[in-house]
C-alpha cells in the first residue's frame, strides 16, 4: 500500500448532535485527482458507521483506493477502522460505509484517503 499523504492531504471532521442527525464539515485541502466525502456517522446496537464516497477525477482508473477513519465520543477515541474502495474508473464516483464494532456511543468520525493503486 502506497501513502499519498502529500498529494492526498485530506481530512474529513464529521460530527453528529443527538442522536444520528450530523453535519460534515469542509475537507482542509481537496485535490481534483481524488474527492473523498463522507456522511454522517450513525449508531445501532452493533457499533457505529460512517459512509464514505471518493471521485476519481483523473484520466486513468484506480484499481483500489484506501480509506480510514477514526471515531469518536466527544473527544474520546473510540477506535479506528478502514475500508477499500475496488475498480474505481475515472469521472466515476465509488461507496462504501466504514464500520467501528462496538462504537455505539461515537458521535463523530475523521476520515482521509490513506493510499490507492
Amino acid at each position: 500500500m502506497k501513502s499519498f499523504s502529500t498529494v492526498l492531504a485530506l481530512s474529513v471532521a464529521v460530527g453528529i448532535g443527538a442522536g444520528v442527525a450530523g453535519f460534515a464539515a469542509p475537507a482542509a485541502a481537496q485535490t481534483a485527482a481524488l474527492q473523498l466525502t463522507t456522511g454522517k456517522v450513525v449508531t445501532d446496537p452493533a457499533g457505529a458507521f460512517i459512509s464514505v464516497s471518493v471521485k476519481n477525477g483523473t484520466t486513468a482508473p484506480i484499481s483500489e483506493t484506501y480509506v480510514a477513519c477514526e471515531f469518536f465520543a466527544g473527544n474520546r477515541a473510540l477506535g479506528k477502522s478502514s475500508t477499500t474502495l475496488f475498480s474505481i474508473v475515472p469521472g466515476v464516483t465509488g461507496s462504501d460505509q466504514v464500520r467501528l464494532l462496538g462504537g455505539t456511543s461515537a458521535n463523530r468520525a475523521t476520515c482521509a484517503i490513506t493510499g490507492h493503486k
